[in-house]
């Protein structure tokens, strides 16, 4: 369950996202059995696109989600966070960013911590990121997490979210909101 591969969901146009069976199967597969979930929303409002996981981030707060997610607006400092996340100690940890893949705006992916850590331009932040789960498992030695990369469309200084990136955000948090409260109803059976 630990070995996520870089699962890419390309949409024919960037108003076309289609999330595959695989795609859905890893959401679902990560999220079983979960008892505190973190979902950690990293990026810069100032830098266009970057902001993408931001955005995920706060479609997921106007959610009515379960009492086991706790969501974190972490911007550029996730490190900012580990405090409360030891606090927390969660077992699953979602962490939302732009990712730079090579795709086309809007596309999305989930990558294993050993894609991250291997040099894969994740983010900005892959170096706090994968600091951040290697400073948690002493305290939660099971602890899993992903990342869900956001292929930008522009970075650039003052500029607003992207078509591609904002539709897509509100679509890959309208799909993770189905999928945490299937997890939750599964939970309470």
């Amino acid at each position: 369950m630990n070995r996520y591969s870089a699962l890419d969901l390309m949409p024919e146009t960037a108003d076309d996202n289609q999330f595959t069976q695989e795609f859905i199967q890893t959401i679902d597969d990560f999220l079983k059995g979960t008892t505190k979930l973190a979902i950690l929303g990293v990026g810069n409002e100032d830098n266009g696109d970057d902001a993408v996981g931001l955005h995920v981030l706060k479609n997921l707060q106007e959610a009515n989600l379960p009492d086991w997610i706790t969501n974190f607006y972490c911007e550029k400092v996730p490190e900012h966070f580990l405090g409360k996340f030891r606090k927390l100690e969660p077992d699953r940890i979602i962490i939302l960013d732009a990712a730079d893949m090579k795709e086309i705006p809007g596309a999305i992916a989930i990558f294993p911590k050993e894609a991250v850590s291997s040099g894969f331009h994740f983010s900005t932040h892959t170096l706090s990121l994968t600091m951040l789960e290697e400073f948690l498992k002493p305290v939660v030695p099971d602890l899993i997490t992903i990342y869900v990369g956001i292929q930008p469309k522009d970075l650039y200084f003052d500029t607003p979210l992207s078509k591609e990136c904002k539709d897509a955000a509100e679509e890959f948090a309208e799909l993770l909101i189905e999928r945490i409260n299937l997890a939750d109803k599964e939970k309470t059976n």
